[in-house]
């Protein structure tokens, strides 16, 4: 009887212990759940503008499943012969799971089960252009995706808009876990999006936005509103503007900014014209041009060669006189060099007082060393690595229900919805800090130091012709002595001069010839 009893018992704590762990599972699932819709933008917010949590539902879940764990080990205290037969279940249970691992074991006292543990599944790479930060992308959110316990698979449009979407429709047939996208057209992805959608696949839109759609879960980005803040406080700081604006001073500028599709360039131009805009005002900053909206400096698609046929225009058209404004920000790079060339073309040398005050962004190789070179003042460097890890994080946490690590619930709005953002911000590089990025490895010494100036070859000195003999000086011929001049003889006086005998007046009808006899 007393057998049979507790059975009967054990019976009824096992049922109420897998009953726990399972309303604890639901629990779980719909933490996760409520979690990820917040953080998609569709959260409530306090009136500071945070974010609701779903920790009190979690919690409270979890209390539940905690007291009906209780319950049972009430039980189980007040039944000692229960007790024991659990606990000598548990020890065939320990035996059992000893048993299994010693199978997994080789005959060397290696345990290869990790080894041939297959991917938790698959996170498709979407990258838009086929340039070094597509590279950096690559390498790190495979290695980071990897660590997760995901397989990565890598594509990249190199531009092609169309190939692009040919891509992403590949890894939905693929059945991928999730969708990490750097779009080359971020208007042009709603439809496919969609599908990938209806496949319950979550997308991350990377370094700029997807627009007008509800199928983006998450964005990684650089923090550009800010940055554009750091941009326009060294050019202040660089050209002594408040100083200038004490004086009555003016300085002129031009500007260059990103594609008009890309948020993150509005953002960047947005945060420099910000910190800029009151010394426009007040005429400290003259631009010429007019150009000081996005919507007048953007270069659609980053396309360099239109910025340089801007520049040009610009340039030709409000600064025949002077050839070039005294500052010219841009938003890339790549424009730099462009600049560059234009200024050499119209015969300014970097060095001379004419030489601009040209911003960069980005920090790529070239860029680096023309900084080192004094051809360009300031670049910011952008840790893609920081940026190529965040974004493959999210999507991570997503698959695993971990807390998605989101520092911006506000401002990136795609045109359907606010977008929850994990951002980065970025350092000022010029000629005199330009070192660190050897020493934080992003590039090695011989990378970006400067190009050594040539020093011109000498020219062969022609041989000497021959020199001819020089012809015999003639000898001088004597020149003859002056005669002296003759002194003046003492004034005569009138009766002592002769009388002047003239010529004689010849007779009338007698030639001069004719002879007296």
């Amino acid at each position: 009887m007393k057998k049979k009893t507790a059975g009967i018992l054990l019976g009824v704590m096992v049922s109420s212990m897998l009953l726990s762990a399972c309303g604890s599972n639901k629990a779980k699932e719909a933490a996760n759940e409520s979690v990820q819709v917040e953080e998609e933008g569709k959260g409530e917010r306090t009136e500071e503008g945070e974010k609701v949590e779903a920790e009190e539902t979690a919690e409270a879940s979890d209390t539940s499943a905690s007291d009906t764990g209780d319950s049972d080990g009430n039980v189980s205290e007040g039944n000692s012969s229960e007790s024991d037969t659990t606990g000598s279940d548990a020890d065939h249970s320990g035996d059992k799971a000893e048993a299994e691992n010693d199978e997994n074991v080789d005959t060397d006292g290696t345990d290869d089960t990790e080894d041939t543990e297959a991917p938790l599944g698959k996170i498709g790479i979407l990258l838009s252009q086929d340039d070094e930060n597509a590279s950096v992308d690559a390498k790190e959110m495979t290695d980071q995706i990897a660590e997760g316990g995901y397989e990565a698979e890598v594509k990249n449009a190199d531009g092609d808009a169309e190939l692009q979407i040919s891509q992403i429709q590949e890894c939905i047939d693929e059945e991928v876990s999730a969708l990490i996208i750097n779009p080359v057209d971020p208007y042009g992805l709603a439809d496919i999006l969609n599908t990938a959608k209806e496949k319950e696949i979550p997308v991350i839109s990377y370094d700029k936005l997807i627009q007008d759609t509800a199928a983006v879960n998450y964005y990684a980005s650089y923090d550009t509103r800010v940055i554009g803040n750091e941009i326009g406080k060294e050019i202040v700081k660089k050209m002594s503007l408040d100083k200038a604006q004490e004086e009555k001073k003016s300085y002129t500028i031009e500007f260059l900014m990103g594609s008009p599709d890309d948020n993150g360039a509005l953002f960047l131009c947005n945060g420099i014209l910000e910190v800029l805009q009151e010394y426009l005002d007040d005429g400290t900053l003259v631009c010429k041009s007019g150009n000081t909206t996005f919507d007048t400096t953007g270069i659609m698609r980053w396309s360099e060669s239109s910025a340089k046929a801007k520049l040009e225009s610009v340039l030709d058209e409000f600064y025949a006189e002077e050839k070039t404004p005294d500052i010219i920000c841009t938003a890339y790079d790549g424009f730099t060099y462009e600049v560059q060339d234009v200024l050499k073309s119209a015969g300014i040398l970097p060095g001379s007082e004419e030489w601009p005050l040209i911003t960069g962004y980005g920090s790529e190789v070239q860029a680096v060393k023309d900084v080192a070179e004094g051809e360009l003042s300031f670049t910011m460097f952008m840790d893609r690595k920081e940026l190529a890890k965040g974004g493959a994080q999210m999507a991570i946490d997503y698959l695993t229900g971990e807390k998605v690590d989101v520092k911006d619930y506000s401002q990136y709005d795609n045109g359907v919805k606010i977008v929850g953002t994990f951002t980065c911000t970025a350092q000022m590089i010029d000629k005199d800090n330009y070192q660190i990025l050897v020493d934080n490895g992003t590039y090695t010494e011989n990378e970006i130091q400067p190009e050594p100036t040539e020093t011109p070859e000498p020219t062969e000195t022609p041989e000497p012709t021959e020199t001819p003999e020089p012809t015999e000086t003639p000898v001088l011929t004597e020149t003859p002595e002056l005669t002296g001049t003759p002194a003046p003889t003492e004034t005569q006086t009138a009766s002592e001069i002769p009388e002047s005998t003239g010529t004689p007046i010849p007779a009338a009808g007698k030639s001069a010839d004719d002879k007296t006899v």
